[in-house]
């Protein structure tokens, strides 16, 4: 009995930690599908980027407004 409960901590206790880990997000990066200077906002451009979700394998596709192409890929990636 005392080993099961034992066992049962470890597995939530791992859990636990695993689970920030297994938090959305998109470390391969974005990738830029379409810029076009923006009409609304003059020295910026409006990007559409394509971003794979790690936890799901979704693609995520974000409309952007930013100076330049890392800008819009930091942005982008924190949609994620």
């Amino acid at each position: 009995m005392k080993l099961w409960i034992a066992s049962a901590l470890l597995i939530g206790f791992a859990t636990l930690l695993s689970a920030p880990a297994m938090a959305a997000g998109c470390t391969t990066g974005c990738t830029i599908q379409t810029k076009k200077a923006s009409p609304k906002n003059p020295g910026k451009f409006d990007y559409v980027l394509s971003c794979i979700e790690d936890s799901s394998g979704d693609e995520l596709i974000s409309r952007i407004t930013a100076a330049n192409d890392v800008e819009a890929k930091a942005l982008a990636k924190k949609k994620c």
